[in-house]
């Protein structure tokens, strides 16, 4: 067992106590120049417990446990200004820790250029984590947007795969962490006219081959939002573009981003990331969602040691340890309390399946159930066969 020092607890401070910079010296005519601090403060959140039985046959069950709480707190001196903090506070124990002896490592990691994870309590069967993943503060007038902190940048378009989020790219497979990571970074946004806006973004490193500098630049034409994207990303130069519309009434989205390496560039070769997917809205509530991805820097041919091994490592220049992969998922609602789904993730270089089933339901106001499967077929030694499974049981209280 050991404890861990709060190296994050300084830059929590520093956008904590900022009272000079929350001050308005301008207020609306709109505005009261008075609200009560009810109004001012937001805070909410949730705690699931989620059981997972992972196995490849029934004869070899190995089980988990989360508890999981999450806390978020916004702070409103003003029309103006934001204050955000959001916490996650985590317990695990179960079989994998004491098979994993680097599990408390790997959950403790924080990539951010401030450490603000922490193991408050480690053993060979039970570890707890405390993770900041948003703090930033947020400048909010006229045309102008900035916040500065530990936040989202969402630039992706699609739902499985977004060769655009160069900041924060995830796993899709990550279900319970639907708030998705965040970055220490600084965003600029101006919105120069309706339905248009130029943003800048920067990602701090130690140098600029560890830094993420990028800008965008959005409009809206002919009823589709058009996005282009430049960017140093870490070691390459990068161009995006996007777009998301409809033909007719079917959805239709995609994005790609290129990167070339800044090193040698004339001799170099860059690699090129992406996506396109469309959706439909069946009138009894079906959904449905097809996409494909290229992944240049993905082998046409691997193993599933291969992919096992690399498929954490993801990075919008990188999202699949595949060159390409396919994507479907089917989602509805039984009842108002009631829906299900299933996705399907097909992977051509290991002739691999990987078929998500969901099905959730709302117990009463706040309190929710949820069932999902992941299960894997994939060719192994010129046989296609059943080659890991996992179940998850997850109760959730909102508040």
């Amino acid at each position: 067992m050991r404890f861990k020092p709060a190296y994050g607890i300084l830059f929590l401070l520093l956008i904590l106590s900022a009272p000079a910079f929350a001050q308005d010296d301008e207020v609306s005519e709109e505005e009261p120049k008075e609200k009560k601090w009810k109004e001012k403060i937001d805070f909410g959140g949730y705690v699931k417990y989620m059981n997972t039985n992972q196995f490849i046959t029934v004869k070899d069950i190995y089980t988990d446990n989360l508890i999981h709480n999450r806390l978020n707190f916004k702070y409103y001196p003003n029309s103006h200004w934001t204050f955000s903090i959001g916490m996650r506070n985590r317990i695990f124990y179960g079989e994998t820790q004491k098979l994993n002896p680097f599990f408390a490592d790997q959950i403790d990691h924080d990539p951010g250029e401030v450490d603000m994870s922490w193991n408050l309590l480690e053993t060979n069967s039970l570890v707890i984590n405390s993770t900041i993943d948003r703090a930033n503060v947020e400048f909010n007038r006229g045309k102008w947007n900035v916040r500065l902190g530990r936040q989202r940048i969402n630039w992706g378009m699609n739902l499985a795969w977004n060769p655009n989020d160069l900041f924060n790219a995830y796993n899709f497979i990550d279900f319970d962490y639907q708030e998705r990571p965040g970055s220490d970074a600084v965003r600029v946004q101006y919105y120069n006219k309706p339905m248009s806006q130029i943003e800048l973004a920067y990602k701090p490193g130690e140098d600029l081959d560890h830094s993420i500098i990028a800008g965008l630049y959005k409009f809206n034409k002919k009823g589709y939002d058009f996005q282009f994207i430049a960017a140093n990303y870490f070691q390459d130069l990068s161009a995006g573009f996007g777009w998301a519309g409809n033909l007719k009434k079917i959805g239709f989205k995609g994005e790609a981003t290129y990167f070339h390496p800044k090193q040698q560039f004339e001799d170099t070769t860059g690699a090129l990331s992406s996506s396109i997917s469309f959706d439909y809205t069946f009138e009894k509530g079906l959904y449905i969602n097809v996409a494909g991805l290229y992944n240049s820097l993905g082998p046409t041919n691997t193993d599933l040691t291969q992919l096992q091994a690399t498929g954490s490592a993801l990075s919008a220049k990188n999202l699949m340890p595949t060159q390409f992969a396919g994507f479907v998922q089917l989602a509805g609602s039984f009842n108002p309390i009631a829906g299900g789904g299933i996705s399907v993730m097909y992977l051509p270089s290991i002739n691999g399946v990987f078929l998500i089933p969901t099905l959730n339901y709302s117990i009463k106001e706040n309190w929710d159930i949820d069932f999902v499967g992941q299960v894997l077929f994939s060719e192994v030694d010129s046989k296609f066969e059943n080659v890991s499974n996992a179940v998850f049981l997850r109760l959730r209280w909102s508040f």
